[in-house]
């Protein structure tokens, strides 16, 4: 990270009693995590290819901040997706988050702009992968496959991107202060502006509230969006606890979307283990779907996934990563990266049953 202090700026402003010195830096940061994957989806064959950001997300993060003094201060925060292996920019450009905020130490933080959902920064919490890359717990978040999301968003490349279980737009959060005896969180509502929340323009409430107290986590999030599909509600709800055994950090969690009948519930089993130099990570994500029929409620599927991410220095690491998606009845979800597959019984495509396997490894250098 690289400071740049644009000021001893001193803002002289009237008060009783004295002045006030308002102060501003910008910090420049970042990271390029560049590996390649081998994916290979059942019958249909498979791909090798270069990917950006299989162990963390490569980003350019601006952070600007200011202190007003007596606890106060403002803050900027812009944070846009690189992707590495090819040199583009994710559309919108600060796609990853765009907020400006007010804090005080004793008060909290209201925050404006688009920002993460806060039931995604807790799953991210539980799983030792982020939820990144071939085996990360974000693999059945898809509209193709995952037929709450698709229902409640649309199937398409725009809504699976855009649809608010990842980020949301047009955000307005309050954020709890430190000091409350571990307990921190936040509440959230966005305005969806007459615009689709499968296009991005999302009408949603919720919050998230956790606590931390020496090795142990344990939270809840859920956020309600009010202008899904036909003008209906959709839920994201996670719960989940968290426990470092200093040897071992193990965690569970739950995360369910609904949408009218329609219900997958993701059940999390995973453990960190550090290893000097490196941490070993194992994970295992159940997808439960229920439907209005039996046919529907039995398209299962469960991801199994075990990495190794080897720290060369405070800044760069190498990493390997390995994960099976196994579908049960017409389940279709795959590993990201490999031939493209349908849940249509009659496409020359059709993955349902099948499973996909996958490998990849790759450089991580943070600056």
């Amino acid at each position: 990270m690289v400071r740049f202090p644009v000021a001893a700026l001193a803002a002289v402003v009237g008060m009783v009693g004295g002045q006030c010195r308002a102060q501003t830096s910008v910090a420049l940061s970042g990271t390029v995590d560049v590996g390649v994957r081998h994916v290979k989806n059942g019958r249909l064959g498979s791909i090798d290819s270069e990917v950006s950001g299989a162990n963390t997300t490569s980003k350019l993060v601006v952070q600007v901040r200011e202190a007003l003094g007596d606890g106060l201060n403002t803050g900027v925060y812009l944070d846009s997706t690189i992707l590495g292996d090819t040199g583009a920019v994710n559309t919108p450009f600060w796609d990853r988050r765009a907020t400006v905020s007010l804090a005080h130490d004793r008060f909290g933080e209201i925050r404006l702009g688009r920002d993460w959902a806060p039931t995604h920064i807790l799953w991210s919490e539980l799983d030792p992968f982020i939820t990144l890359g071939i085996a990360g717990a974000n693999s059945f978040r898809s509209v193709f496959a995952s037929r709450a999301l698709g229902q409640a968003f649309g199937v398409s490349t725009e809504a699976n991107q855009l649809n608010p279980t990842l980020r949301i737009a047009n955000t307005a959060q309050y954020f709890l202060p430190a000091g409350l005896g571990g307990v921190y969180g936040s509440l959230l509502v966005s305005a969806g502006e007459g615009g689709s929340a499968g296009a991005g323009a999302a009408k949603t409430d919720g919050g998230r509230l956790a606590w931390r107290g020496g090795q142990l986590m344990i939270g809840g999030a859920q956020i309600k969006t009010r202008n899904a599909n036909a003008g209906r509600d959709f839920t994201d709800r996670v719960w989940g606890a968290s426990y470092d055994l200093k040897v071992v950090k193990m965690s569970v969690g739950q995360r369910q979307w609904r949408y009218g009948t329609d219900k997958t519930t993701n059940t999390l089993v995973a453990a960190l283990v550090p290893l000097g130099f490196g941490d070993l990570k194992f994970t295992f994500v159940r997808a439960d779907q229920k439907g209005a029929t039996a046919a529907l409620s039995a398209n299962d599927a469960t991801l199994i996934g075990a990495g190794y991410v080897h720290h060369l220095s405070k800044r760069t690491a190498v990493y390997a990563h390995a994960s099976r998606i196994a579908n049960k009845g017409g389940a279709s979800f795959s590993v990201t990266g490999g031939p493209a597959v349908s849940g249509v019984v009659t496409a020359v495509n059709y993955f349902g049953g099948q499973k996909s396997t996958a490998f990849g490894s790759g450089i991580r250098h943070n600056f």
